[in-house]
């Protein structure tokens, strides 16, 4: 992805995560319904992507970014840069160790007794 000026790609969180961190603007083509259409409105709605699904106006797009429009590439790609949250997954870290620590009253009893994977009997 450190040799992209733009994407094409559905609405997955995985590859959105990675293009903000670079500072790459998005072109969304698809979803999955439910647990990416959201991602939609967050991206176009702040200026990193478009949205489309129509192969033609894709091209007719990306043809004008790379032309008359490179202005809206680099806005898209300062952009994406605000968006993207690079020690997030620190955070994530941090919070599950902080989680831990404020086990309840079974936070004594060994792993293996409480992990669905041992078989007990």
């Amino acid at each position: 992805m450190g040799a992209c000026d733009c994407i094409i790609t559905k609405a997955g969180p995985g590859t959105i995560a990675e293009t903000l961190i670079r500072g790459i603007p998005i072109f969304l083509n698809d979803y999955i319904p439910g647990q990416e259409k959201g991602n939609l409105p967050y991206l176009v709605g702040n200026g990193v992507g478009v949205f489309t699904r129509s192969p033609k106006e894709t091209a007719q797009i990306v043809a004008g970014w790379f032309s008359t429009n490179s202005d809206e590439l680099n806005k898209m790609s300062e952009n994406s840069l605000k968006l993207a949250q690079p020690k997030a997954v620190f955070d994530i870290v941090r919070d599950i160790h902080d989680l831990v620590g404020q086990r309840g009253p079974f936070a004594d009893v060994p792993y293996v007794l409480t992990s669905s994977s041992t078989n007990l009997i």
